[in-house]
């Protein structure tokens, strides 16, 4: 008798654990339906996908002084399903769409992400599990992941499309609103192509300005033609990168130079990686840029990820050609002004360790000032018993 009952409670212990997981689906459902009708999508169900624009952000020009860092969060205290989030895109109210670099299909997954407009501060977070992306994705050889190994993310209102850069392939590809390859991509010159980037060193960021109707990305490191990639191996190399911008009509437009700063790095240990990780084009036609350092020692003590954002104006740069090089470069290269810079670190004092790969503009404050939202690339949690990396957020105000 008492196995029965045992058996009895165990089944009904089930049953209701099925229906609570049938009511989140179903709730996931009604939430990522009206997901779709923000963006002017017709629902999940409906395979007919309205090309209407988005037309409820309204982009103003906010000048860049100095930044309010708010504490990063870790998105595990909302039951955030770990990743490798590497890119993220405001859609304005409350939706984001984020890329992960290592996923079985390429594509985005919806967020919806609640700031508080009083202080800034994140009230919730919340991923969709169902990734909205390719039904017919190439694998690489281990066929564990896609070979898109996908980076930066931009929103085309245009077209009611999203744009993400691949640095497994080089190529910057449009998805239609589901998340799904339209068959257009930009059209990245050649030069930045696989056989011409240091291995792992591809695009990163990838970012749109609807009022400039601009498209801007460019390579973490430099080029192989520009020469070899700074780091503890070259120490006194600074990276000279190439801001791509393409037009609306996914054309190349102009080129300008950017150089970075010497790495910190004195030596090189498990894991090392210097470069730009993301771009934020802002309405005036400024570019944010983030020049990121993880380094990553041997038992993980003392290892740290360093964070710039630079501030630079290509209107009152000089654009550049493929066929200049070295010092013409340098001698072109934007003038940056520094915004803030921040470092995360794994010690004794601090254990807050984050790889800030993702960045975008988020909604205004009550007050006027602007919010901008970094995303980490955890490596789904990477590490060991002692300590793993965790997926953060971190909400900056200026």
């Amino acid at each position: 008798m008492k196995k029965i009952i045992i058996i009895l409670a165990a089944f009904l212990f089930c049953q209701g654990a099925s229906l609570a997981q049938d009511d989140r689906r179903e709730k996931d459902k009604e939430i990522l339906n009206l997901f779709f009708q923000y963006l002017g999508a017709a629902q999940i169900d409906d395979l007919k996908v309205d090309s209407n624009a988005l037309d409820s952000v309204r982009w103003e020009s906010t000048p860049v002084g100095a930044m309010k860092l708010l504490r990063q969060e870790n998105m595990g205290k909302w039951k955030v399903k770990a990743g490798d989030y590497s890119g993220i895109v405001w859609l304005g109210e409350k939706n984001y769409a984020v890329v992960s670099d290592k996923e079985r299909t390429d594509g985005y997954i919806p967020f919806i992400i609640d700031i508080n407009l009083d202080n800034g501060k994140l009230e919730s977070v919340r991923r969709f599990d169902k990734i909205q992306g390719n039904p017919r994705p190439r694998y690489g050889l281990g066929g564990q992941y896609t070979v898109r190994d996908c980076e930066g993310i931009a929103y085309f209102p245009v077209n009611n499309s999203f744009f993400i850069a691949g640095e497994g392939d080089q190529r910057i590809l449009e998805y239609d609103a589901y998340g799904v390859p339209t068959g257009r991509e930009l059209a990245v010159p050649s030069e930045f192509g696989l056989d011409k980037i240091h291995k792992n060193y591809g695009f990163e960021s990838l970012t749109y300005s609807p009022e400039n109707h601009k498209f801007w990305s460019t390579t973490e490191s430099q080029l192989k033609e520009d020469g070899e990639a700074a780091g503890p191996e070259n120490p006194q190399v600074h990276n000279i990168l190439r801001l791509q911008s393409y037009g609306d009509d996914l054309q190349p437009k102009e080129q300008y130079a950017y150089q970075m700063d010497l790495c910190q790095a004195k030596d090189r240990k498990t894991i090392y990686a210097y470069g730009v990780s993301e771009m934020l084009a802002l309405p005036d036609g400024r570019l944010l840029v983030m020049e990121r350092e993880f380094y990553v020692t041997e038992r993980y003590a003392g290892s740290y990820v360093q964070h710039k954002l630079y501030l630079v104006n290509p209107n009152e740069g000089v654009p550049v050609t493929f066929e200049e090089k070295g010092d013409q470069l340098v001698s072109k290269a934007l003038k940056k002004e520094l915004v803030t810079k921040f470092k995360t670190e794994l010690n004794l004092n601090r254990m807050n360790l984050a790889n800030f790969e993702g960045m975008c503009l988020g909604p205004k404050l009550n007050d006027g000032r602007q919010t901008l939202l970094l995303i980490s690339d955890s490596q789904h949690n990477h590490g060991n018993s002692a300590f793993h990396l965790k997926d953060y957020l971190r909400v900056l105000i200026f």
